[in-house]
């Protein structure tokens, strides 16, 4: 029988690190992965811990930078690589890692062109997306135990029956036992437990956007511990350990639809993406931009350098602060878009000027 080749397609920003091993695994259950593939942004801090899957199982970490503030472009990059695959026609199997709905129509359209689709993903997966695979298969789900199978009764040679006797015995209409999937095989798997972990998930996304209307800056930016601090208030009765998450980075990491993260350690700011906010921070964003530009052309020399000081005047002047908005300072905020500004370092004095 010939094995079937599978095209992996990770999407990074929705799926922990820690099914990579899982993954990887079940597909080589389904065939050949011989393409492997992860899409991500891979600067970011959230996805470091991906390091270890990328070395371990082949796999191709594709960059996708975000080119705008909040939103990644990961999913785009993912489907165009897919449709070059399908229009190769080398793979047989699609395997499609993610949660987002956004992989709906890359599903459907595989799909439509006679490949089967393997989707993969948590309990927080789009039904869309669930739905459009041809099998769905819930990474978090409880696992299944195998029962050992009795050991086999020697018969003694009196009692064994010969060639005659079993001809005689075939001819014998026996009804057959009621049938079973698999007798050796006891699930696990319960709804109502999934449905209650389900309900704790909610209520520590509930707290975080409590704690982002009452303490987010103005980019929307809130210090992650204090987030912390208001859930181990409340006395939940459980943690984010007790629901299959190491720390609360890692929780909030795992659903990167919902939340952006900065920095690390005692610095690190988390905000919720909600409309209102990002649109609040954006517009907070194009003002610095704005006086940025304006400095930079009123006091930049005759190379058009800046000393970041000026600036920094002109930003407090115009009551705006970077506070809050995940860099420490203004040098790391201008340091943040390469393709916006150039930066320069005289000794202690910084200096930028900004890119045509």
């Amino acid at each position: 029988m010939t094995t079937k080749k599978i095209a992996l397609f990770i999407d990074a920003d929705n799926i922990s690190a820690k099914f990579g091993k899982q993954i990887i695994e079940t597909l080589e259950k389904h065939g050949e992965i011989f393409i492997r593939r992860i899409y991500g942004n891979w600067e970011k801090n959230s996805l470091r811990s991906w390091n270890d899957c990328i070395l371990n199982f082949s796999l191709r970490a594709v960059q996708q930078p975000d080119y705008v503030a909040g939103k990644n472009a990961t999913d785009m990059s993912l489907a165009i690589d897919a449709m070059d695959i399908l229009y190769s026609g080398k793979a047989e199997i699609f395997a499609l890692i993610s949660n987002d709905s956004d992989f709906t129509p890359l599903a459907i359209r595989l799909r439509e062109g006679g490949m089967k689709i393997i989707g993969m993903g948590n309990a927080n997966a789009a039904n869309s997306f669930r739905v459009a695979c041809d099998e769905f298969i819930d990474l978090d789900a409880p696992s299944e135990v195998e029962i050992p199978a009795e050991p086999k009764k020697k018969v003694p040679q009196s009692e064994k029956v010969s060639p005659t006797q079993m001809n005689l015995f075939a001819e014998e209409k026996v009804s057959p036992a009621p049938a079973v999937a698999n007798p050796k095989v006891i699930s696990i798997s319960n709804s109502k437990i999934q449905g209650e972990r389900d309900k704790k998930i909610q209520q520590i996304h509930n707290i975080l956007r409590e704690v982002s209307k009452s303490h987010s800056e103005a980019y929307g930016f809130f210090p992650l511990s204090m987030a912390g601090t208001e859930i181990k208030n409340k006395n939940l009765g459980f943690s984010v350990k007790d629901l299959g998450y190491s720390t609360l980075r890692e929780f909030i990491s795992a659903f990167p639809k919902l939340y952006e993260i900065n920095g690390s350690g005692t610095n690190t700011f988390l905000r919720c993406l909600s409309f209102a906010q990002k649109n609040k921070a954006e517009d907070n964003f194009q003002q610095i931009h704005k006086v940025l530009r304006e400095t930079a052309k009123a006091h930049g020399d005759e190379k058009g350098f800046a000393t970041l000081s000026w600036a920094g005047d002109a930003i407090g002047k115009n009551n705006l602060s970077i506070k809050g908005s995940g860099h420490g300072t203004l040098s790391k905020f201008v340091s943040a878009f390469p393709n916006l500004y150039e930066m320069r370092k005289d000794g202690k004095i910084f200096s930028y000027r900004c890119k045509k």
